[in-house]
């Protein structure tokens, strides 16, 4: 049973703390480096290091400082709206990329 239900049905909490670390692991993985890829291949070469430096600093900087900021919002408010702005967040995410055609079509060179 795939998806977000499987942790359920694992049999000892630290396996399934285990297999989600390696799902997530792998999945952010692979997405980052095609994001990088992308960004290199399809930045402006006179702009790739400010494009590049933009990239870093919005994953390394202000994603981490989202975790304390998280972290406040679910002890003001509970877990429950926090997860649903989230979701929302997630969502918007999703659609941008799919309502902009050219990231839809973004591929590497061959």
């Amino acid at each position: 049973m795939p998806g977000v239900p499987a942790p359920a049905q694992v049999p000892s909490v630290p396996l399934a703390a285990a297999a989600a670390a390696a799902y997530v692991g792998l999945g952010g993985g692979l997405a980052g480096a095609l994001c990088g890829a992308l960004v290199q291949t399809t930045a402006d070469p006179t702009y790739l290091g400010r494009v590049t430096s933009v990239s870093t600093f919005f994953t390394y900087a202000l994603v981490p400082l989202s975790h304390p900021v998280t972290g406040a919002a679910v002890a003001l408010r509970g877990t429950g709206p926090v997860y649903a702005v989230s979701a929302a967040v997630c969502a918007t995410g999703g659609a941008a990329g799919l309502a902009f055609t050219v990231l839809r079509r973004a591929e590497l060179p061959r």
